[in-house]
């Protein structure tokens, strides 16, 4: 077996690598990008691993990351509206199954549905980061319609989890 060396050394100094852009800062737009999908997509492995029941559903959204992930760095992988519109249904439906909210929901209950309230943060921060890119010509609109879904279905997941596991959602109770 041969042996797989697991560094280059190559960014040491600050720089990276792009295919479509050739050598960038590691501060780049871009790069703030594919480090904020990268977040995200871990945070999700964190779900799994907590209520393996999303597998299905959280490894779809996982090669959305992926397929995202490419056409921010420049390669178009043909990402579009269907992956907004799959979105919708699932927010419909795991949300047609939650109880009407009344009040502002605090994170919390099921370490599964805390881990979805961050992904909904990161997938916010991944929305504001493309933003930019998308001012510039470097992404799509697209993109922003997705990560906003995105962080709604991570929402209605959280509330969803918090129901099927029998742990409430901790409900913010203002100033006391």
């Amino acid at each position: 077996m041969s042996k797989m060396k697991w560094y280059t050394g190559l960014g040491d100094s600050g720089k990276t690598k792009v295919p479509s852009k050739g050598e960038v800062w590691k501060d780049d737009e871009m790069i703030e990008a594919l480090g904020n999908i990268d977040e995200l997509n871990s945070v999700l492995g964190l779900v799994v691993s907590f209520y393996p029941e999303v597998k299905s559903l959280i490894q779809g959204l996982q090669r959305d990351l992926f397929e995202l992930s490419s056409e921010i760095a420049g390669f178009d992988s043909g990402f579009g509206e269907d992956k907004v519109r799959k979105l919708e249904h699932e927010i419909e439906f795991y949300g047609d199954q939650l109880t009407p909210l009344r009040n502002f929901v605090i994170p919390g209950g099921h370490v599964a549905a805390s881990l979805l309230h961050l992904a909904r943060a990161v997938s916010r921060r991944t929305e504001r980061s493309i933003v930019s890119l998308v001012k510039g010509g470097l992404a799509k609109s697209v993109h922003l319609a997705y990560l906003n879904r995105f962080s709604t279905l991570m929402f209605v997941l959280a509330l969803w989890v918090n129901q099927r596991t029998g742990n409430g959602n901790p409900i913010w109770q203002g100033k006391q």
